[in-house]
């Protein structure tokens, strides 16, 4: 609208009453409207610069300034008001040259004015100093200026939380700055923009990102940048995703183990039968030795069947309930109390064993029962750890490494078998030491040689003595030649009893 139409609609208005019949209502209304929007358009530039927008970080100082740029306006009062709070503060009032600035209370010593262009210092300044602070120029209100200060705490390095690793499962990452104000957040793949084949989800305000079903191709480094108009924070994770759940690890850890242990029995008991058939009678394993290795070889057996029971119960809690499982559970059951029963009775009560085996079938149950649960073990054992190693191939987690398990339990199952041959060598090596001990001196003296001819030949040199002196040396050897034949009756006795108790 022109000026010249807005000073006809001003000329109308100041006509006499008597013309309200030629300027209707509806002309008065638009004279009106178009005098609002004169002054709109009048005054906006100068409102707009006079609006400042300022953002910095608490403990910082900032800067207010009176006047715009190249502003040569001769400042004779100023007055700076906190105008964010009811009733507006005053902050500082300024009466021109050669008066000294009055800095009102709740500000004293936080700022410093600058006469010479009436800006004014913020020192230290706290989230509470967030607000509008204006400058009124020499009373003018119209053209006062307003500066909007948004003080905001610089944020802490943000932090980011994985509800969830595992393939085929929903993920939620999300970003958490626990100090500051967050305004934006944006998330990264492997140091890339999100791919768009994916179908990445984010939240309303982007802290959290979801993967729905998760799978192999999700594996990577995840980052999330956190900012606001002073400060920024970035961090990242590297998700692997896992192919199966923990239950499952554990699982794969304890029938690991107990294949070992299965394996190390079924090739030592084979060893072992190999052994006794090439022994001879003389030293073929009887009494205490055949029955300790007995107890032992059932004991491990039955913690092997424990183990691969407690895999089973977890590879059921995870994959479901399946009928050849429970059956094969029943039956490592079996094998449980049977070589627990073996054991038991063997190390406490050895000869309670015979009252089982009275009957066939009693013998039969307990005769397989070490041989078919090693086989029980060995085949489930291998089945479970082949399908867990090929659902753990699903994610990008790296395999179990068995290595060290295989190497334990199978020095722990055959330092268990030597037991029983070590205590046995030591025990037989001690009566034999015990039984030389005892010997009397008499019986380990060596029976002469050729007793007879050498008697013979002293009591003919008796006989034929010709000096009394020959004669006593000669007498002399023929009392030790008795002795002699005494220490040979002692030797033929002890053979004699020795042949005696052969026969």
């Amino acid at each position: 609208m022109s000026y010249s139409m807005m000073s006809q609609c001003l000329s109308q208005l100041s006509l006499p009453e008597q013309n309200e019949g030629t300027f209707t209502r509806a002309g008065i209304r638009i004279c009106w409207y178009s005098l609002l929007l004169l002054l709109v358009f009048h005054w906006a530039p100068k409102t707009a610069e006079a609006q400042e927008r300022r953002t910095v970080g608490t403990g910082s100082s900032v800067l207010l300034t009176a006047l715009p740029t190249n502003d040569q306006t001769v400042i004779k009062h100023i007055q700076w008001e906190y105008i964010s709070s009811v009733p507006a503060l005053s902050v500082v009032d300024y009466y021109g040259t050669g008066t000294e600035p009055i800095i009102f209370k709740s500000y004293k010593d936080r700022v410093i004015f600058y006469s010479s262009n009436g800006s004014l210092l913020l020192k230290n300044v706290q989230e509470t100093d967030s607000g509008t602070y204006r400058a009124t120029v020499n009373l003018n209100k119209i053209e006062a200026r307003q500066t909007t200060l948004l003080v905001l705490e610089p944020m802490s390095k943000a932090q980011i939380q994985i509800n969830s690793t595992v393939a085929g499962s929903s993920i939620e990452l999300s970003c958490k700055v626990l100090v500051g104000k967050v305004q934006a957040i944006d998330w990264k793949k492997d140091g890339k923009p999100l791919p768009r084949d994916r179908c990445y989800q984010v939240s309303e305000n982007f802290s959290l990102l979801y993967i729905p079903e998760a799978q192999k191709s999700d594996c990577g480094s995840f980052s999330c940048n956190a900012s606001n108009d002073i400060s920024w924070q970035e961090t990242s994770v590297n998700l692997t995703i896992e192919g199966i759940r923990p239950a499952l690890k554990l699982a794969l850890k304890i029938s690991t183990v107990a294949l070992v242990i299965a394996t190390t029995l079924a090739a030592g008991s084979g060893l072992g039968f190999i052994i006794l058939c090439c022994q001879s009678e003389k030293r073929k394993l009887t009494g205490e030795l055949w029955r300790w290795l007995v107890v032992f070889i059932h004991g491990l057996v039955c913690v092997s069947a424990i183990l691969m029971f407690t895999a089973a119960v977890f590879w059921m809690q995870e994959e479901g309930f399946s009928t050849a499982l429970v059956l094969y559970m029943i039956f490592l059951t079996w094998v449980i109390m049977v070589t627990l029963l073996i054991s038991a009775v063997l190390a406490i009560c050895p000869q309670h064993l015979e009252m089982f085996k009275k009957k066939t079938m009693h013998h039969v149950i307990l005769d397989t029962a070490a041989p078919g649960g090693v086989i029980l073990v060995v085949l489930f054992a291998i089945f479970l750890t082949q399908n867990i190693q090929h659902l753990q191939r699903k994610g990008c987690s790296p395999f179990f490494d068995s290595t060290a398990a295989i190497l334990i339990a199978a020095a722990v199952s055959l330092l268990i078998l030597l037991a029983p041959f070590v205590w046995y060598h030591r025990k037989k090596k001690k009566q034999e030491k015990d039984q030389q001990g005892r010997k009397p001196a008499e019986v380990r003296m060596k029976c002469p040689r050729k007793p007879f001819h050498w008697t013979l030949k002293i009591f003919s040199l008796v006989l034929h003595s010709t000096t009394k002196t020959e004669r006593s040396v000669n007498s002399a050897r023929t009392f030790l030649s008795f002795q002699y034949f005494k220490t040979l009756y002692n030797c033929l006795c002890k053979c004699i009893v020795t042949h005696r108790t052969i026969v």
